[in-house]
């Protein structure tokens, strides 16, 4: 394994010549790099085998300075997607709760309230969404690590912008609590609904924090904020009892089918890559 340092030392130093190769992508880009020449090693290689031959799938350092900067310039398109389905949620929740407010349904406090929680929750999904896309696409091809780094930082963004608005939204909720009922928080079912949203926001942000070197288990970890974030938003509104309610009960069966289906992208999430690929015949 000594040489193996050496050898991983140096393709360091080749690497950080290269323009826009930051020292994290120069980290993850080891992390895959060491993951294959373990795999190439128990296959009954030898290191310097493994090293060249993972060093060759990976590519030289002009590849993938050429690759970074590609995708600078192309975003996936299911981000330009999930992306312009944020932007048309945020403008169709503010027209309709400003017109609830213009009619005096709603006051400011409750309105800004729902409009936080609602687009906190919706960003999770939108996250979950893409977790999804990822583990879809994967079972066809592996992603590159370049790409996957740039979808972890696109999940990461998003992850802040959900726990941002989803934490101000609570707080809203407490004050307008306090004013009309007299109490900031009394464990209501759709405030521990909340309460567990945002634990699970801070858990996947902690995951990208601390766990950057599995990136691939980040995106996959995302789908089970779906999980999440429809039993404790719409979950909790199928228990009795509670201040108060919103919406309709009559979605059990469908909220039942979305768990299940989640919790199933998220076990083939753990499949290997490529394993719906077809295989040639020889």
């Amino acid at each position: 394994m000594h040489n193996l340092e050496q050898l991983i030392a140096e393709w360091r130093k080749t690497m950080m010549a290269a323009p826009n190769v930051g020292s994290e992508t120069l980290d993850e880009l080891e992390n895959h790099l060491r993951e294959n020449v373990d795999q190439l090693i128990r296959s009954g290689m030898t290191e310097a085998e493994a090293f060249q031959r993972a060093m060759a799938q990976l590519g030289g350092a002009p590849t993938i300075a050429s690759e970074f900067q590609k995708l600078d310039q192309c975003t996936w398109l299911p981000v330009k997607v999930i992306t312009g389905i944020g932007v048309l949620a945020t403008l169709a929740m503010a027209i309709s709760l400003i017109a609830r407010f213009d009619a005096g349904r709603l006051s400011f406090l409750l309105a800004s309230h729902v409009f936080m929680v609602t687009l906190g929750y919706t960003t999770t999904f939108l996250v979950g969404t893409l977790g999804i896309c990822f583990v879809g696409q994967r079972c066809f091809s592996d992603f590159s690590p370049l790409r996957v780094r740039s979808l972890t930082r696109v999940t990461f963004i998003l992850g802040w912008v959900a726990a941002g608005l989803t934490s101000v939204g609570l707080i809203l909720g407490m004050v307008w609590a306090k004013a009309e009922w007299g109490r900031y928080w009394a464990w209501d079912v759709k405030e521990i609904g909340g309460f567990a949203v945002i634990v699970w926001q801070a858990c996947f942000l902690f995951a990208h924090r601390f766990a950057c070197h599995t990136a691939r288990g980040v995106l996959v970890m995302s789908v089970l904020g779906n999980i999440v974030a429809g039993l404790g938003w719409f979950g909790a509104n199928l228990l009795d009892g509670g201040l108060h309610s919103y919406g309709t009960r009559n979605y059990s069966l469908l909220l039942l089918a979305a768990v299940f289906s989640n919790l199933a992208f998220f076990l083939i999430g753990l499949a290997p890559a490529g394993w719906l690929r077809p295989r040639k015949v020889s």
